[in-house]
């Protein structure tokens, strides 16, 4: 009889012949995450006068887990040994998201195959306050990163001309909170005395909200 020790590989039963006869040799072993490499003694072409073991010789592989992480910061693949412990890497980062965790769970040890690991993100909310500065309100924008921003109508103030935003309103929705504050410019006015036929007093024109000498 020829015994086969598969060495922790698919099962190949003995051979049990009459000595001299011939030998078909079997097909070779298979085992999850290896390679077989031959047998640690050659398989005769007849029976020898004499039982054997043949025992497999089998050479660990290695495999690669990917991670695609759907535009946030990058992770190095994992290439490791079949079986081996793996550390999990930290989690991504991505402009404006929040990352929710992967579409499939990190194995802990390296599986028999090469795998891809998708990450899943959330898109973050944030809000853009308009401070008028004492002009008329306007309701602060609270919108998703990157989406679309209508600018509001300029506030109004009275006695002033507003001359624009502290910062430009910008067009999409950026990765944070902002506060944008009205600039203002005080109007002049002028009070005009009609003295119906009487002396004449000189106009006072000033900023609005000064403090008026009465003629």
């Amino acid at each position: 009889t020829i015994t086969f020790d598969t060495a922790g590989g698919s099962e190949i039963a003995p051979i049990t012949q009459d000595y001299g006869t011939q030998i078909a040799a079997p097909a070779d072993p298979t085992r999850e995450g290896y390679t077989f490499i031959g047998w640690d003694k050659a398989i005769p072409a007849t029976m020898p006068a004499e039982n054997l073991t043949i025992t497999a010789k089998w050479k660990v592989n290695s495999y690669t887990i990917t991670f695609d992480t759907a535009g946030g910061s990058e992770i190095a693949p994992i290439t490791q040994d079949y079986g081996t412990a793996i550390t999990a890497p930290a989690d991504p980062t991505r402009k404006g998201y929040t990352f929710i965790g992967w579409d499939k769970a990190i194995p802990t040890t390296m599986p028999a195959e090469n795998m891809t690991i998708t990450a899943k993100w959330k898109v973050n909310s944030y809000t853009i306050t308009f401070d008028t500065a004492g002009g008329s309100e306007i309701a602060p924008i609270t919108q998703d990163y990157g989406t679309a921003i209508v600018a509001p109508a300029d506030p109004t103030r009275k006695g002033y001309t507003f001359i624009g935003w502290d910062k430009a309103i910008p067009t999409t929705m950026p990765a944070e909170n902002m506060t944008i504050t009205a600039k203002w410019k005080v109007n002049s006015y002028t009070i005009t005395f009609d003295t119906a036929g009487g002396s004449e007093i000189a106009p006072i024109t000033q900023d609005y909200g000064t403090a008026i000498t009465a003629p």
